[in-house]
């Protein structure tokens, strides 16, 4: 007999099925602190579906922080002591049952958003008898108030018409190069995240790539290339950059924001990240609000579940997004967008922040640690980058970390610990 036994056979087992099996058991009492659960291939067997289904549902109470797991003794009920610091992303299992854990996959430290979007989306579904009507373009005049709380952050003095309510920050992104479309081309750095190559993609816009160094990108090459004529707006992510994590000080912003002014271009800045720096960095919109579209996103600080993004721009440019979100969506999900506007009015998102924060902290101390040459100053953005010798290679490295323990640094007997499967590319290896 296992604690399966009584899963209901009307109920399909998946990952989402079990987990919310095992919270109803915690919160009856059926299950206490100190309980084992059944290891995942003896719990496959019982329901009836694949290891990875079940490996999937601990993980998720492990995040949850209802179970903790022990290599080599198994899931136990309870919160951890300690918890993680160094998240996962589970894309499989491997030989003999380990999970394949997926580093190139940008993670921190998250906290289960599971109890505040669900009472968020309670709420708001509450508030929204019918569902019949289209809203307003842009959204809703109470969202956009609503965010004003954190966007008054980035840009001082914002005002409800200088919001756009999008859904979510790539949607923002994209929404701000198709309405610059015909400004020229688009600079970015020479090393930026996929959403801005597939935006420029689906734009039809031609992307710039500007030389960086430790900062971001460097003043002398944008001002090279603005001259040459033809460019209309630079993205840049002047708090955290992801990939790098690199982060810009107030005298690199000031120079990059002189640039732009002098040729008349329009910063888009994305501060998916900035959360992660408090205080807050100096930013475009703050130097010159004029010439610049801010792009914030709850989906890294709380959920990608609440598709909710907001952009904040001048009047005239303001209207010019809301048009093509318009013509993209029609509408952003008022349902999610007051979801979205009932989290960032609670004194637990503020809360929230600041222990994801602590989480990439912890996390940044534990990297510099256990792994050579990296500087802990360096980390705070929750990105890690090594230089390794010409003699590694992707392999190499791949199949090096396959026997480190990251959670003590001591080496393992090959298949002890789980598998890691692109580290070499998360690294920056060469192939």
């Amino acid at each position: 007999m296992t604690i399966f036994s009584d899963f209901p056979a009307s109920t399909a087992p998946t990952a989402r099925g079990i987990e919310a099996f095992v919270r109803d058991r915690i919160e009856s009492g059926q299950l206490v602190e100190g309980a084992r659960l059944p290891p995942i291939r003896d719990a496959a067997w019982a329901l009836g579906c694949a290891p990875g289904t079940v490996a999937r549902a601990y993980r998720a109470l492990v995040v949850a922080d209802l179970a903790q797991g022990e290599v080599g003794r198994g899931t136990y009920i309870g919160a951890t002591r300690d918890p993680a610091v160094f998240p996962t992303f589970v894309s499989g299992m491997g030989p003999g049952g380990a999970p394949i854990v997926d580093l190139s996959v940008n993670l921190f430290r998250m906290i289960d958003p599971g109890p505040i979007v669900s009472e968020a989306l309670k709420r708001a579904t509450s508030e929204l008898p019918g569902f019949g009507d289209y809203d307003c373009a842009g959204g809703d005049r109470r969202d956009r108030i609503e965010a004003l709380r954190i966007l008054d952050r980035w840009r001082p003095g914002v005002v409800p018409e200088d919001v756009v309510v999008t859904g979510g920050g790539q949607s923002g992104l994209l929404s701000a190069m198709l309405a610059l479309r015909e400004a020229g081309a688009i600079a970015c750095d020479a090393l930026t995240y996929p959403g801005v190559l597939t935006a420029a993609r689906a734009a039809g816009l031609r992307l710039q790539p500007i030389a960086m160094d430790a900062e971001g990108m460097c003043p002398l090459a944008l001002e090279a290339m603005a001259e040459r004529g033809g460019l209309g707006s630079v993205v840049l992510m002047p708090s955290v950059q992801n990939p790098t994590g690199g982060m810009m000080s107030q005298q690199r912003v000031a120079a990059l924001a002189e640039i732009v002014e002098r040729h008349a271009l329009t910063v888009i800045e994305d501060q998916a990240y900035g959360f992660l720096r408090d205080p807050v960095s100096v930013t475009f919109c703050a130097y010159i609000p004029e010439r610049t579209v801010l792009i914030e996103t709850l989906s890294k600080s709380v959920s990608p579940v609440l598709r909710t993004g907001y952009v904040v721009a001048t009047p005239l440019m303001a209207r010019r997004i809301a048009a093509v979100q318009n013509a993209m969506h029609l509408m952003v999900s008022p349902v999610l967008a007051r979801a979205s506007s009932w989290v960032v009015a609670q004194n637990a998102f503020d809360k929230r922040l600041e222990d994801l924060r602590i989480g990439v902290a912890r996390r940044a101390d534990l990297v510099a640690r256990r792994l050579p040459g990296i500087e802990r100053d360096k980390l705070s953005g929750g990105l890690a980058w090594m230089t390794l010798d010409a003699a590694w290679h992707a392999d190499g490295t791949g199949w090096a970390l396959r026997l480190l323990d990251v959670h003590d640094g001591r080496s393992a007997r090959r298949g002890r610990y789980p598998y890691l499967r692109g580290v070499a590319a998360f690294f920056g290896c060469r192939r």
